[in-house]
C-alpha cells in the first residue's frame, strides 16, 4: 500500500473516478461532479489558485481505494483534509493520509488539520452520520455511512451539525413575532443583473454576519463573486434577499430550488445538460433549500432572521412543500433553538473532526482507533 501525489492528467482523471467508484452503491448520492474536487485539481478559481494544496491518492495492489485534498488557504490557520474519499475497510490507507496530514501541517507551520471542511464553509462540510437513505440535497454534503469509523476513536475533537426541514403549511409564528420582525425593517430582492456591484455588499455581509462561525474566515469580493457568478444560471432575483434598515442592508438569506430532484438517481450527468434540465424542469422541483442566512451581530435579537425567513416562506408557499436548511453547529445554541422552533424536525446529521497537533506545529504521530476498520498492513509513500 503507497501513497501517491497526484500531478499528472491520469491521476487526477483517477482522482475524480474514484468518487463514481465509492458511490456506485448509493443510489441517494446526487452526481454533482465532485465539484469542489475539481476545482482543486485543475485550479479553476481565485479560492483555488489563493490555496496551497496536494492531493493524494493511496494505491493497494495497483487499485486506488482512498483519496483526499490536502490544502490550505492563507486566511485559516489550519490544514483541511478535504475531498477525502474511501472504499469501505481501508483504515490502513486513510492511516497514510493522516500521517502525510500531520507531515505536511509541520512543514507548513499549521498545528491543526482539520477534517471533513472542503475549502470553504461554503463548499460543504462534514461526514454524513445518517439518512443515506434520503436523496442527497443541492449544496448539501452527502458521504457513506462508515466515514466516520475512520476518524472517531482517535481523540480528535468532534464537532456535531445538524440540518433541518421545514414544512411550509406548518410555517406559523405569531403575528406579534412578525410585527416584531418588520418593524422598521424592510426586504428587497438581489439585482443580479449587477452582480459584480451586489457582490461587494453580499460578500461584505458573508464576512461580517459569519465571522463567529466556527472554521469561517473571511473571503475576499472576487472569490465571493466567483461563487454566485458559478450558479448565477440557477437564481432568479428572489433568491437573495436583504434585510434592510436606513437604506443598509443588515441582514441577507440565499436559498434556493433543490435542483438536484432533476439529477437522476447516481447517475453521471454533465454539467451543460444539468443546466438545460433545471431550465426545462424547475417547475417539478418540489422542495428548496436555504443555503446561507446571516444577520449583522448588533441586529441578532431583532427578528431580523425571522423576517428573512417569512420572505422565503411567502414565496415558495404554494410552490415547494418545504425546504431543508444548511447546517447548524449543534452548540450554537442560538440558532439551534431557531430552527427547532421554526422548523421542528432535525433532518441530517454530520460530524466534522478537528486534530490538535500541538504547539510544536512540527507534525504529531498518528492517533490510532480503538476499532480496527481493515486493510493492509505494508505501507510506503511515493512521490
Amino acid at each position: 500500500m503507497r501513497l501517491v501525489k497526484v500531478n499528472t492528467r491520469r491521476l487526477k482523471k483517477e482522482f475524480i473516478e474514484l468518487y463514481y467508484r465509492v458511490y456506485a452503491r448509493y443510489p441517494a448520492n446526487r452526481d454533482n461532479f465532485d465539484h469542489a474536487a475539481a476545482n482543486f485539481l485543475y485550479q479553476k478559481d481565485s479560492f483555488s489558485r489563493n490555496c496551497r494544496i496536494e492531493p493524494v491518492l493511496v494505491s493497494d495492489g495497483g487499485q486506488f481505494v482512498a483519496r483526499a485534498i490536502l490544502l490550505r488557504h492563507p486566511r485559516l490557520d489550519a490544514l483541511q483534509l478535504g475531498c477525502f474519499e474511501a472504499l469501505p475497510g481501508q483504515g490502513q490507507a486513510v492511516d497514510l493520509i493522516l500521517e502525510r496530514a500531520s507531515r505536511l501541517a509541520g512543514e507548513w507551520g499549521v498545528g491543526t488539520v482539520i477534517i471533513g471542511m472542503n475549502g470553504h464553509l461554503t463548499y460543504g462540510l462534514g461526514f454524513l452520520k445518517d439518512r443515506q437513505d434520503l436523496p442527497a440535497a443541492f449544496a448539501g454534503a452527502y458521504t457513506p455511512e462508515y466515514y466516520p469509523e475512520y476518524f472517531s476513536g482517535r481523540g480528535f475533537a468532534e464537532h456535531a451539525l445538524t440540518t433541518y426541514y421545514a414544512d411550509t403549511a406548518l410555517f406559523n409564528p405569531s403575528q406579534k413575532l412578525l410585527d416584531h420582525a418588520y418593524s422598521g425593517i424592510s426586504y428587497r430582492l438581489i439585482r443580479l443583473s449587477d452582480l459584480k456591484r451586489e457582490m461587494e455588499i453580499l460578500g461584505d455581509l458573508f464576512n461580517k454576519t459569519l465571522a463567529g462561525t466556527r472554521f469561517y474566515f473571511h473571503k475576499d469580493i472576487r472569490e465571493s463573486y466567483e461563487m454566485i457568478r458559478e450558479i448565477r444560471p440557477l437564481l432568479k432575483n428572489e433568491n437573495i434577499i436583504y434585510a434592510m434598515k436606513d437604506d443598509r442592508e443588515i441582514g441577507f438569506v440565499l436559498w434556493h430550488p433543490n435542483f438536484n430532484e432533476l439529477i437522476p438517481d447516481n447517475r453521471r450527468i454533465n454539467l451543460q445538460l444539468f443546466f438545460l434540465r433545471c431550465k426545462l424542469f424547475g417547475r417539478s422541483i418540489k422542495e428548496f433549500m436555504i443555503n446561507t442566512i446571516g444577520v449583522l451581530p448588533e441586529y441578532e435579537n431583532t427578528g431580523v432572521s425571522l423576517g428573512l425567513i417569512s420572505e422565503v416562506v411567502r414565496r415558495a408557499s404554494g410552490v415547494y412543500r418545504g425546504g431543508e436548511t444548511c447546517f447548524v453547529w449543534d452548540d450554537n445554541v442560538k440558532s439551534s433553538r431557531f430552527c427547532r422552533a421554526l422548523c421542528k424536525n432535525a433532518l441530517r446529521h454530520y460530524v466534522v473532526y478537528e486534530w490538535r497537533l500541538g504547539g510544536s506545529r512540527t507534525g504529531g504521530a498518528v492517533p490510532g482507533r480503538n476499532r480496527a476498520t481493515g486493510g493492509n498492513t505494508a505501507m510506503r509513500t511515493t512521490t
